[in-house]
């Protein structure tokens, strides 16, 4: 999958990806490789403000990698 530039993310579509994978902060944020508080920030992001790029990055990447092959304890729910 091409990754997205990370400036042209939606972290409010990032957030509702997250949620359908059911899975939860805390736990998602060890997987992208930043805190908690980071993903927090991010999602809570408006559209009319700047967001740390290399969150986004890695936000997107997770979520890549979660939505092509799910933990088998995760449902994806659409």
């Amino acid at each position: 999958m091409t990754q997205i530039d990370p400036a042209m993310r939606e972290p409010k579509g990032d957030h509702n990806r997250r949620l359908s994978l059911g899975i939860d902060p805390d736990r998602f944020a060890a997987l992208a490789g930043i805190s908690t508080e980071d993903l927090r920030k991010y999602e809570l992001t408006s559209p009319d403000e700047d967001f740390d790029l290399d969150v986004a990055r890695r936000v997107g990447a997770a979520l890549d990698r979660l939505e092509a092959d799910p933990p088998p304890s995760q449902a994806v729910r659409n």
